[in-house]
């Protein structure tokens, strides 16, 4: 074997390696991120989810109830699509 050729071969098992370790390590820390997470992509990911309690849910929806019920009346944009039963 001629030292061009033991050179190559030394380059080829060493670039090998270095492909195989990264990506083991990308294996790895993406397995780990999946343990009490969810799998986001994409460039336009949103990660400022709402996580509510059961308790904390059934306040906010009270919340949103009361306030839908203090709107009814006043018009607006959206009294104009609202059918009138005297037409």
């Amino acid at each position: 074997m001629s030292k061009l050729t033991a050179r190559v071969v030394v380059s080829i098992v060493i670039g090998l390696a270095i492909v195989f370790a990264i990506f083991t390590s990308v294996q790895g820390a993406s397995s780990s991120a999946k343990v009490g997470a969810h799998l986001v992509s994409g460039a336009l990911v949103n990660l400022n989810h709402d996580r509510f309690t059961v308790s904390e849910l059934d306040a906010y929806n009270a919340q949103l109830d009361a306030y839908n019920d203090s709107m009814k009346g006043r018009g607006g944009c959206e009294s104009e699509f609202h059918s009138s039963p005297d037409l």
